[in-house]
């Protein structure tokens, strides 16, 4: 079950807090959620004994993101960030399972803008559910880097 959270960009750093009461989210927010840590999860490599084990799971953003040389081009950082969606879009979509319902299942993934407010960067990323529910359209809004 996962916890709603709440991101907020408007004090000009990226902050996650929970609210006094947090609850449990299902269907769209929870899948929203989901999304939103899988794409900022590391894929690893480790060695277990001899065997040299590959954790494929997450959308490695920082990875493709912290290049030098990406941060000072809004088209690399673009690109990079949509190399990150795609492989977040497919972790998530080869880790699910039947049971869970369609409303938590991942359909697709798209980077909307890429945004500069003051000093920060700020990507707008849409989420599309297998089941959209009537409320909501899922879209978040990821910093990238402050100058």
């Amino acid at each position: 079950m996962d916890i709603d959270f709440i991101t907020d960009l408007s004090s000009g750093s990226f902050e996650i807090t929970l609210g006094d009461n947090p609850i449990a989210v299902t269907g769209n927010r929870a899948l929203l959620n989901r999304f939103e840590i899988t794409l900022l999860t590391m894929r690893r490599q480790f060695l277990l004994g001899d065997t040299i084990v590959v954790d494929n799971y997450g959308g490695d953003a920082h990875k493709f993101i912290s290049q030098p040389a990406v941060l000072n081009d809004v088209k690399s950082i673009a690109a990079s960030l949509t190399t990150a969606i795609d492989m977040t879009v497919s972790s998530m979509q080869n880790d699910q399972v039947s049971t869970i319902d369609d409303t938590e299942k991942i359909a697709s993934a798209e980077l909307l803008s890429i945004n500069k407010v003051q000093d920060m960067i700020t990507a707008s990323i849409q989420v599309v559910p297998v089941v959209t529910e009537p409320y909501s359209d899922l879209i978040f809004n990821l910093p990238i880097t402050r100058g």
